[in-house]
């Protein structure tokens, strides 16, 4: 979702969401993830790309229509993401189309391809913002997880020359950090080399993977909240960064929410009775035109649709997509649980909602939608 802020300073936009769950058509695109390839030239321990693999793409022609579909459909804001996004040579072709249609545009990258005229070239687009990952504080750690040696040099090398290259510090340049055993302990000093490099923030992510492995186990978890989280704290703070709660406790802090952050349920049992707003603001769109819900629903569930023949309306106004929503109006997808990229805004959205009134009852056995 995008901009919740201004979201809920928007009547007409929010005003539907009150009745969302009872089968209204959406009737606003609000923002788009698209994942433009699934190659990558890294080798992540957690990912399922940069195997070797080379799934048919959409061609560039096609995107670009699909980029004037969604302006059409009053799209604000696109995230390009990969695979690695700089393995596509018409990534700045497309962000330019989207710039062109006034929307935001965002995007994921290792930055290990980043040359110094590919960073001028992208800044001189003016996306918004700008991500990339350091999964650790040593070039050891980070080259092990991400399975190619050199590769926290070459990134380092790349966020120096987006700050050759930005202006005004735009755009917010932000660094994800996937969180797992073998690196939690560097979250500190992290901080520290990302606000050297001109980073506006530091995303900690806990690793979302089959393998049990990776996943922080409930003690160490605990380990993390009293060691770490502290000195966590005092550094965001020391280098200007924000301190919402889930930056400093990403494993939540109540004894349930750890319990269900060792097990992947990132989620803390959220949606266990509260609602998500993404379907209907939202929608996920893989290399191949196969559009999903959301990143975690992406090879979780059937494709809602298929972009490389149908149109934006077609598909976010479809049977498929509406089925769906109506299912989880009742009960939350297995990935809803394991998700902590939404739970925030999803609060947020439900506390400005108006409270039901008598005369607008609540359907049947679905669950809630305020928090």
């Amino acid at each position: 979702m995008y901009d919740v802020g201004s979201l809920i300073e928007e009547p007409e936009l929010l005003q539907p969401l009150r009745h969302a769950v009872d089968g209204a058509v959406p009737s606003y695109l609000r923002s788009v993830k698209v994942k433009l390839t699934a190659r990558c030239n890294l080798r992540c321990q957690m990912c399922r790309y940069g195997r070797g693999e080379k799934p048919p793409e959409l061609p560039t022609e096609r995107w670009l229509t699909i980029i004037d579909q969604l302006a059409e459909m009053g799209c604000r804001k696109i995230h390009w993401s990969g695979g690695e996004v700089m393995l596509r040579r018409d990534l700045e072709q497309l962000i330019a189309r989207a710039r062109e249609q006034r929307m935001k545009v965002t995007l994921t990258s290792n930055l290990t391809l980043l040359t110094k005229g590919r960073a001028k070239a992208l800044m001189k687009l003016r996306p918004s913002g700008l991500s990339t990952s350091l999964d650790g504080a040593r070039a050891k750690t980070h080259d092990k997880i991400r399975g190619i040696e050199g590769s926290f040099k070459r990134t380092l090398t790349g966020l120096q020359r987006l700050a050759r290259y930005r202006r005004d510090h735009r755009p917010r340049v932000r660094v994800n950090f996937v969180m797992m055993r073998e690196n939690f302990h560097e979250y500190p000093d992290l901080i520290d080399i990302a606000a050297e490099h001109g980073v506006t923030d530091v995303i900690p992510m806990p690793v979302d993977s089959k393998r049990t492995d990776l996943r922080l186990s409930k003690q160490l978890i605990r380990r993390y909240e009293a060691e770490i989280a502290p000195v966590v704290e005092e550094r965001r703070r020391a280098a200007g960064l924000p301190l919402d709660p889930w930056r400093i406790h990403p494993f939540g802090t109540q004894k349930d929410e750890i319990k269900a952050a060792a097990k992947g349920l990132y989620a803390g049992g959220y949606y266990e009775t509260r609602a998500c707003y993404a379907p209907y603001l939202h929608m996920f769109v893989a290399w191949n035109g196969e559009v999903f819900l959301c990143c975690m629903t992406n090879g979780r569930i059937d494709p809602l649709g298929d972009l490389s023949r149908q149109s934006v309306e077609e598909v976010f106004t479809g049977r498929r997509f509406a089925a769906v929503r109506n299912q989880m109006a009742r009960e939350r997808l297995p990935s809803c649980h394991k998700c902590d990229m939404y739970t925030d805004e999803n609060r947020r959205l439900a506390s400005a909602l108006p409270q039901p009134t008598p005369a607008e009852p609540e359907g049947p056995r679905r669950l809630p939608l305020i928090a």
